[in-house]
């Protein structure tokens, strides 16, 4: 997905694993459509949660009182969270959290950021907004919400400017202030090829960049590195010269995500021949597809890019609040 101030844009790869009838880019289309009907442009997709539901909110980055709304884009099940009048901040959707066991969804937290040390959450098990203090060291700015195992991951920058992943754990606590973590990149100190993010893999938090890495002669060759976070440590997952992906030297690609599925399975998007290039790092071949459905093709600058995981079966929505 790509995703910029005001508009949303969809690439489907492979959407047919699970079952669709058409892409899960075109069943979010058409139920924004058909819900907000001529108000459509005024709101867009803040987040997707792991089992499948998806945040709505007006396109607005400071809105007082915003409309938020958490629906099932396939069932077309759409519910109305309270309004958070009460609340006399603008505040901005981090995303929405979600709590599963055995299988079963229990509950969920919509996040708001408000100010640089205060989130604003909603739980669906009470039907009520909490304040709480955000707790982590100092950071100049936050982008890149990534949501895993009830816990929010932002790519952010510390005081210094260093990039870094701030993580909050969203129900693990149980007083007025949340404790955020904050852990630096691998790659850190060295200059990569690509702006920083982060995608998920089989539960864990995933990265990949082209970075230069010392050889035994002391010279630098690029190399397309991925790593997962386990316990907090960052484990090389694979490496491969990125001479052999491109030998141009032009950086035609940009990075679109890891396989869900599969770490050693990562994609990019090739600007010159306008095709989503595949790379099986198992065995280092790579194949360029061109028979996408896109609407909208990636650019260098301007937009976000971030990789959203459809859940291997539906869930029902929380019938704590209105329905609409």
């Amino acid at each position: 997905m790509s995703w910029d101030y005001k508009k949303e844009h969809i690439v489907q790869y492979r959407f047919n694993s699970w079952g669709l009838e058409r892409s899960l880019g075109s069943y979010i289309s058409s139920f924004l459509t058909n819900k907000f009907a001529s108000q459509r442009n005024e709101y867009i997709v803040w987040s997707y949660a792991e089992v499948g539901f998806i945040l709505i909110s007006e396109a607005l980055f400071h809105c007082k009182n915003r409309s938020l709304y958490v629906a099932n884009p396939i069932t077309h099940e759409c519910i109305k969270i309270p309004s958070h009048s009460q609340h006399k901040y603008s505040a901005w959707p981090l995303g929405i959290a979600t709590r599963t066991e055995k299988g079963v969804l229990l509950d969920y937290k919509i996040v708001l950021y408000y100010t640089k040390y205060n989130l604003f959450i909603y739980s669906s098990q009470t039907g009520l907004w909490s304040d709480y203090n955000a707790v982590y060291s100092d950071i100049s700015s936050l982008h890149s919400t990534i949501i895993l195992h009830g816990s929010l991951h932002w790519v952010a920058r510390d005081s210094e400017y260093v990039d870094v992943i701030v993580s909050f754990d969203v129900y693990a606590s149980g007083t007025d202030s949340i404790h955020g973590r904050t852990t630096p990149f691998p790659d850190s100190g060295k200059e990569p090829r690509f702006s920083r993010s982060c995608s998920t893999c089989q539960g864990s938090l995933m990265y990949m960049n082209v970075v230069p890495v010392t050889k035994a002669d002391g010279t630098l060759e690029d190399k397309l590195c991925v790593w997962r976070l386990k316990s907090w440590e960052w484990q090389l997952v694979s490496e491969i010269s990125w001479g052999f992906i491109d030998d141009t030297g032009r950086f035609d690609y940009l990075p679109l995500g890891i396989n869900p599925f599969d770490a050693k399975r990562v994609y990019f998007w090739s600007n010159m021949q306008q095709s989503l290039l595949s790379i099986n790092l198992h065995n280092g071949k790579f194949v360029l597809e061109s028979k996408l459905e896109k609407s909208y093709y990636p650019t260098k600058y301007g937009s976000l890019l971030r990789s959203v995981v459809f859940p291997k079966w539906l869930h029902r929505i929380p019938n704590t609040v209105r329905i609409v």
